[in-house]
């Protein structure tokens, strides 16, 4: 039977072995921490010693309770080999270097004292270094994923909106035929070049739908359907002019990118249209919704054209009936076009309206006294100028030349002509922009002689022709212009 004694010894032979191990470790603590140990561990010896002795007591006793002391010696041996093998080298350190700090004898109390504080010592080291930090990098890493995933919804939902709204070749339609229907020509002509020399944009122009009425009017945009002849889109417009209703299909192209993540669209046929209008060539501008047009310079695809017989603004035979007319095509957005003649006072015209492509304005002027007059003024300026010559003849007057006989040395003078009515025009043709005048008839007087021994012998002799010419009118002024050749008459 085993005797207290024996237990102690053993216990002392177990706690020298385990201060064995201890020692290797207890000059890495600092003063300070070996000074705390040693002051816990007087303060468990104490205690332990007052528990001790009634365990000895007992013991000797009874051999039931010498049964009892033996395991706890044991149980304690095998704790602490469990506990050399489970915990980390930094923990057994630590809790080596505790037991250390105590010089005096171990007892079994000392021995529990280590089996249960192992476990509390230990998890106090854990908890205040790996769980708080674990924690707080989840948390950080948490924030920072859902940042990102937020500001990556908030990208992909704003290049959605902004590819199904705004880079769209619909919204482009619609910006276009908008700015269009507004009669803000100046920016639709940003938006889609028109196709038409600079020239010939004299009508696209914000001035030339001034008036609200001459617009495009309920306007609608079909949906977009693929190009049958190549790649794009197709898109028809209908709106009503003068409350007729028409129709124009663009051509939508993709062009390249925008941003570098969006697609580009270019409307490739403009909402243009063209008006046709024709006048005599002896007009060289004409008036479109305010406008003034140089027909020469604006006017595209010049033709020579028989107009009808009812475009004459009246039904008198008095009026100008033309044979044939200049025809050209000015470019302009679709709408109603009022065309008429600029203010003057040689011809005059009542204005056209157009509402359809395919009509043509006729312009029919009709002259006016002052056109006549004007023409004949510039006929009585050659009367003078001829009838005022002392030569027996000169160039542009067949009509007041006549004729003197060349005997030699038969000399003239004294040359006097006269006409002896006033001139008018016969023919007046605004078509081609000609006149003709009526038979000018002059009566010449004159003296002539043989040699410088003879004396003067009167004589008279008389000349008729015609004065023909052309005429135009430019920026609303009259140019007349004579012809030199004529055919005389006797």
């Amino acid at each position: 039977m085993t005797s207290a004694d024996d237990q102690v010894t053993t216990l002392d032979s177990d706690g020298e072995k385990a201060n064995g191990k201890e020692s290797v470790s207890t000059s890495t603590l600092d003063p300070a921490s070996e000074e705390a140990s040693k002051a816990d561990a007087d303060t468990d010896a104490d205690d332990s010693s007052k528990e001790a002795k009634p365990a000895s007591e007992d013991s000797e006793s009874s051999d039931e309770n010498d049964a009892q002391s033996q395991p706890v010696s044991s149980g304690t041996a095998d704790t602490d080999d469990m506990a050399d093998k489970e915990q980390p080298t930094a923990t057994l350190s630590q809790i080596e270097q505790y037991m250390a700090a105590d010089s005096g004898p171990s007892t079994v109390v000392d021995s529990q004292f280590q089996t249960q504080a192992l476990p509390n010592v230990t998890a106090s080291m854990e908890q205040p270094i790996a769980v708080p930090v674990t924690r707080k990098v989840q948390r950080k890493t948490l924030i920072i994923w859902g940042i990102l995933i937020g500001v990556a919804v908030i990208l992909i939902g704003a290049y959605f909106i902004l590819k199904n709204m705004i880079f769209t070749p619909s919204e482009q339609i619609n910006t276009y035929v908008s700015a269009v229907s507004s009669g803000n020509y100046k920016r639709a002509n940003k938006l889609v070049d028109p196709g038409v020399a600079n020239d010939s944009r004299i009508l696209l122009t914000n001035d030339y739908a001034k008036d609200a009425d001459s617009r495009i009017k309920n306007v609608e945009v079909g949906p977009l359907v693929r190009n049958p002849r190549g790649s794009g889109y197709q898109v028809q417009i209908s709106y009503t002019v003068n409350g007729v209703k028409q129709n124009k299909v663009l051509d939508i192209q993709a062009s390249g990118k925008q941003f570098l993540i969006f697609d580009s669209w270019k409307i490739a046929t403009p909402l243009t249209t063209t008006i046709k209008v024709a006048a005599p060539k002896t007009v060289d501008s004409l008036v479109v919704n305010g406008i003034n047009v140089k027909l020469a310079e604006a006017g595209m695809n010049k033709e020579v054209v028989t107009p009808p017989s009812d475009s004459s603004s009246s039904d008198s035979s008095d009026e100008m009936q033309y044979s044939s007319m200049d025809q050209y095509t000015l470019p302009a957005y679709p709408g109603v076009a009022k065309v008429g003649l600029p203010s003057s006072k040689y011809i005059q015209a009542q204005p056209v309206k157009l509402d359809n492509p395919s009509k043509v304005a006729y312009i029919a002027p009709q002259a006016t006294d002052a056109l006549e007059k004007g023409i004949l003024d510039k006929v009585q300026q050659r009367i003078n100028d001829c009838t005022a010559s002392t030569e027996t003849s000169k160039t542009g007057c067949s009509f007041s030349n006549g004729t003197f006989e060349d005997y030699g040395s038969l000399s003239y003078t004294n040359i006097k002509r006269t006409v002896s009515s006033q001139p008018s025009l016969s023919e007046l043709d605004l078509s081609n922009g000609e006149f003709k005048t009526s038979l000018i008839q002059t009566n010449i007087t004159y003296q002539y002689r043989f040699d410088s021994d003879s004396d003067w012998e009167d004589s008279k002799s008389s000349a008729s022709d015609y004065l023909t010419g052309t005429f135009v009118i430019k920026d609303g002024e009259l140019a007349v212009k004579i012809d030199d050749s004529g055919k005389n008459y006797y």
